[in-house]
């Protein structure tokens, strides 16, 4: 669990020389479903292996055991598949190791969940295949109804933006090639994708005529609004794609000082201002957390994107929710203030700072801007328009929230604050 998803899939299918698209495409929906419902799957398996524990089992083992689950129970019409794969395991694993489970076949398909004998957040973790914990928290935060929204699986769109940098804002490509597309409203240059299959494939996309990227994230770059020929500190800014947004609207002029604290994402972020055509922008590897680590620089805006719980992004991730612990909210919350603190420290009086992030919790978002209002009196909150999402909780009602069911985009949370002295 340590490689999400798409990470773990491309090096299987590196590993085993796999060609074929479509069995690649069918391992990634057996495997993004299955994650998906961990904990359910796991609670029918650990019913029907007792007195043993799921722990106690080779990690091969394991995943037959949840894949077997998921398509006995989750996915129709596939027995054939679920007695194949049994077949499989017989052939895959020995005698010795298959002992313990030879029996689970026929035990897995009776299990089922007591949602008669659980709590209300139980009964919601189980129902949306959440962490308990998790459920709790949100229900604790944003009452039954709300929770009940957030935690329900849902399918929203995926966007592009049009790279003005390359060419001007029509796309007659992508319509020639049989794309919908649909303008997003407030958000230039901004299109939400009907079917967005083989969209980076194209030779629209490879010559870097566009990108895809979330409404909520594009909307964070119309906030900060930078202007041509300012000076930008973009801190936590890899792999780059509010970089390249930014200096779109300033033109290419100007100046954006990137930084990140890892070298390889910092490549990953050169490799894509060169595809884009960005021209106004640095990279710097340093560490944010730490004190004068920065560059040394009186920035007319500053943009903190800092790392976080990924709340906002569960949708589309579903093996980072079994990552998390409860003390990953506070544990993410310390680091975000630190760089909060940090990189703020680098604004002119004046100049104006964007915090964002795909989190929806509160210590991640007013909580850490909370902190830096507390601690330099200088700032403070302004209106982040165009407004697209939600009033920010806490009393900060200029700051906004988006969630997937109400905005048809990841989870976010955008803030901006001037500083005067």
């Amino acid at each position: 669990m340590r490689l999400n998803e798409d990470a773990a899939i491309r090096k299987t299918v590196k590993q085993l020389r796999i060609d074929v698209e479509e069995t690649v495409d069918t391992a990634r929906e057996l495997v993004y479903e299955t994650v998906r419902r961990l904990n359910v799957i796991d609670f029918l398996i650990e019913e029907a292996l007792e007195p043993e524990s799921l722990e106690e089992l080779k990690i091969g083992l394991r995943s037959y055991l949840r894949l077997y689950t998921y398509l006995v129970h989750f996915s129709d019409g596939s027995l054939l598949r679920a007695n194949a794969l049994v077949e499989q395991a017989n052939q895959l694993f020995g005698n010795r190791d298959l002992k313990k489970v030879r029996q689970l076949p026929d035990l897995i398909p009776l299990m089922s969940i007591p949602y008669h004998e659980m709590t209300d957040t139980q009964r919601l973790a189980y129902k949306y295949f959440h962490p308990t914990w998790y459920a709790s928290y949100l229900y604790n935060q944003f009452g039954e109804t709300m929770t009940e929204h957030l935690l329900k699986p849902i399918e929203y769109p995926n966007y592009i933006r049009v790279n003005t940098l390359k060419v001007d804002s029509k796309i007659d490509q992508l319509y020639d090639q049989g794309f919908q597309l649909v303008t997003e409203p407030l958000l230039p240059n901004t299109y939400r994708l009907i079917d967005d299959a083989g969209v980076t494939k194209t030779k629209a996309y490879r010559e870097g005529f566009f990108i895809r990227q979330d409404k909520a994230s594009i909307l964070v770059g119309e906030v900060a609004a930078p202007k041509p020929d300012e000076t930008i500190l973009d801190v936590c800014a890899a792999p780059g794609i509010k970089t390249s947004h930014m200096a779109q609207k300033m033109g290419n002029t100007g100046r954006i000082i990137s930084v990140d604290y890892d070298e390889r994402r910092l490549k990953s972020w050169r490799t894509l201002m060169d595809r884009l055509g960005v021209k106004n922008a640095e990279s710097v590897l340093a560490d944010a957390t730490k004190p004068y680590r920065l560059p040394d620089i009186e920035a007319d805006m500053v943009v903190v994107d800092p790392p976080c719980t990924g709340t906002g992004l569960l949708h589309k991730s579903p093996s980072s929710k079994w990552r998390l612990t409860p003390r990953s909210i506070d544990n993410m919350a310390r680091l975000q203030k630190k760089i909060l603190w940090n990189s703020a420290a680098h604004l002119r009086d004046g100049g104006a700072l964007v915090y964002s992030t795909c989190s929806i919790t509160v210590e991640e978002n007013e909580g850490a801007i909370n902190s830096l209002l507390e601690r330099v009196p200088e700032f403070k909150l302004v209106e982040s328009s165009p407004r697209i999402g939600d009033p920010g909780l806490n009393g900060m009602d200029e700051a906004q929230r988006l969630y997937p069911h109400k905005h048809a985009c990841n989870g976010f949370f955008i803030a901006k604050l001037v500083k005067h002295i």
